[in-house]
C-alpha cells in the first residue's frame, strides 16, 4: 500500500513539461478503453484545445478517451487533484463536429454536476478532460457502478428519525409513473420509507445546501396509489408533514441529469415556528396612529402562516390573514401605555407557535395654536410675528420655524428658534421680519409658522404648522 502510494504520488508530482502534447491530445487519437475498471495518468500541460465541443465547460488543454459499453447500465468517471484543480470531464456521443452531450455526464472543475450516468449497449462514449490554468498531472479513473438498490419504489431504503441515510442518484432511473408537484423535470430518483411511531410533525431535507435534489413525501401502499403530502426543492427547506403511529411515509429524492450527486437524505422533527413583528409602523406610536404590524412566520423552513391571532394587550385582537410572505394587522390604541402584544401562528402543516413583545405607545404632540403677524406693513418695515405652540402631554424640546411663501409657491425659512414647551402649556415664540419689495409685488407676505420635536416624530403632525398674511404695500 505504501509504495503504492508513493507511485500515485510521482506521478501527481510536478515535472518538467513535456516537449510534445499527450498521444491522446486530439479526438481522432483518443485512448481506447477496453474494459472496466480503468485507470490512466498523464500530463495535460503540453495539450492543446483545438475544436472542443463546451456543452459542460471550456479548455487551452484537453485530452480524450472513447469507450463502447458492452451491456446498459452505469459508469462514474472522476480525477484525482486537488479540489478546484481538478479538470472539468464530460462525455459525448457521435463523431466530431457533430458530438451530442450524454445527459448527466458533466461535472466542472469546481465541483458539482455529475459524474455517474447511464450507457447503452453498443453505443460509444467519447470522454473530453479540460484543463485550463492548472494544467498538470491527473489520474482518471472510469469505473462501472450497479444501479442503486433503492432506485424502485419497492424497493425503498427503511430510514430512521434523527439519522443521517446516504443516496445515489446518478445511477437511478425514474419509474413510471411517479408522479410530485415540484420535481416534474427530474427524472433520477431513490425511495425510502419510514414507519412512525408517534404522532409528530417531521420534515425530510437533503442536508448538502448546494444539491438541488427534490424531496417528496407520500402516504400510500403502491406506487399508483400515491397521495403527495409535501414536495420541496432541498436547497430551498425542507419537506414537512405530519405523522401517524404505524403509518408508513415514503420518501422520493430526485435530481435531473445535471444535478445527479452523492448526497445525505435526514428526517427530523420539523422545526418550531417563532411567529413575530418584522415591523411596527410607526416605529413610535401614539393613540393617534393606525399601528401597522408586519408578521412574519418565524419559520425556518420558510412556509407562511395559514392562519393565526394578535392579541394587543389592551383586551383587544385581530385575526391573522393568510398571505404569502409577511402578514399586515392594524390597530389604534385609546391611550398611551405598555403592551404585551400576543402573536400566535399555524402553518398549513399543522406547526404552531407563540411569541409576545411590550409596545411602548407614547403619543407626542405639539400643536402651533396661532400665529400673529401686523394686519398690514410697507416695504422695509421690520415687525414682530409670533407663534404660540401649545403641548398638552409631555415635555417637548422643540423646533419653531418661520416660512415664507415664495412668488413661485414654494416655501423658505426666514427664521429658526430652538424651544422647550413644558406640559400643559403653551410658549409664545418670537420672530421679527422685514417686508420686503418681493411682497408688495404679490401685495401681501403670507408666513407660516412650523413646529417639529426634536428627536422624535410627532404623532399628530397635521396640527403642526398654521398661516398668516399681511397685507403689503410699497414703501
Amino acid at each position: 500500500m505504501i509504495g503504492a502510494a508513493v507511485a500515485l504520488a510521482a506521478a501527481l508530482a510536478p515535472s518538467t513539461a513535456h516537449a510534445a502534447p499527450p498521444s491522446n491530445d486530439d479526438f481522432a487519437d483518443a485512448t481506447t478503453i477496453a474494459s472496466l475498471p480503468f485507470s490512466s495518468t498523464l500530463d495535460t500541460r503540453e495539450a492543446t484545445a483545438a475544436d472542443d465541443p463546451s456543452h459542460c465547460w471550456w479548455g487551452t488543454s484537453s485530452v480524450w478517451f472513447r469507450y463502447t459499453a458492452p451491456a446498459d447500465g452505469f459508469v462514474r468517471m472522476k480525477t484525482d487533484r486537488p479540489d478546484d484543480e481538478k479538470p472539468a470531464i464530460s462525455a459525448f456521443t457521435g463523431d466530431r463536429g457533430a458530438l451530442t452531450w450524454t445527459p448527466g455526464a458533466c461535472q466542472p472543475p469546481h465541483g458539482g454536476g455529475s459524474n455517474t450516468f447511464a450507457v447503452k449497449a453498443g453505443t460509444t462514449y467519447h470522454f473530453l478532460l479540460q484543463d485550463t490554468v492548472f494544467a498538470g498531472p491527473v489520474k482518471f479513473d472510469l469505473e462501472s457502478v450497479p444501479r442503486v438498490a433503492n432506485d424502485d419504489f419497492a424497493a425503498a431504503a427503511d430510514i430512521s428519525l434523527g439519522t443521517d441515510v446516504a443516496g445515489e442518484t446518478g445511477a437511478a432511473t425514474a419509474e413510471a409513473g411517479e408522479v410530485t408537484s415540484c420535481d416534474r423535470y427530474h427524472n433520477r430518483s431513490v425511495w425510502y420509507r419510514y414507519t412512525a411511531d408517534r404522532t409528530g410533525i417531521l420534515a425530510a431535507n437533503v442536508t448538502q445546501r448546494n444539491n438541488s435534489a427534490a424531496v417528496a413525501v407520500f402516504r400510500g401502499n403502491t406506487l399508483g396509489a400515491l397521495s403527495e403530502l409535501d414536495c420541496m426543492q432541498s436547497n430551498h427547506a425542507p419537506a414537512i408533514f405530519a405523522t401517524t403511529p404505524g403509518e408508513t411515509y415514503y420518501v422520493r429524492v430526485a435530481s435531473s441529469d445535471y444535478g445527479s450527486a452523492p448526497l445525505t437524505l435526514r428526517l427530523e422533527d420539523a422545526p418550531q415556528i417563532k411567529p413575530t413583528t418584522t415591523y411596527v409602523l410607526p416605529a413610535q406610536p401614539g393613540v393617534f396612529d393606525e399601528v401597522r404590524f408586519g408578521i412574519d412566520p418565524g419559520d425556518p423552513a420558510g412556509r407562511w402562516l395559514a392562519g393565526g391571532e394578535v392579541r394587543f394587550g389592551d383586551g383587544t385582537s385581530a385575526t391573522i390573514p393568510a398571505v404569502p410572505g409577511t402578514a399586515d394587522v392594524s390597530h389604534r390604541y385609546a391611550a398611551d401605555g405598555e403592551y404585551e402584544v400576543t402573536i400566535s401562528g399555524y402553518t398549513a402543516d399543522g406547526r404552531s407557535g407563540t411569541t409576545t413583545q411590550t409596545l411602548k405607545v407614547e403619543t407626542h404632540d405639539v400643536t402651533v395654536s396661532n400665529v400673529v403677524a401686523p394686519a398690514s406693513a410697507k416695504v422695509g418695515e421690520t415687525a414682530t410675528v409670533e407663534a404660540s405652540v401649545s403641548n398638552t402631554r409631555y415635555s417637548e424640546n422643540t423646533v419653531v420655524e418661520l416660512l415664507r411663501r415664495k412668488r413661485d409657491g414654494y416655501w423658505t425659512i426666514v427664521g429658526t428658534v430652538n424651544q422647550h414647551v413644558a406640559k400643559d402649556s403653551t410658549a409664545i415664540v418670537p420672530f421679527t421680519y422685514t417686508y420686503t419689495a418681493d411682497d408688495a409685488a404679490l401685495g401681501k407676505a403670507t408666513l407660516k409658522a412650523r413646529v417639529r420635536l426634536a428627536g422624535r416624530e410627532d404623532n399628530n403632525p397635521a396640527d403642526n404648522e398654521r398661516v398668516v398674511e399681511t397685507t403689503v404695500a410699497a414703501g
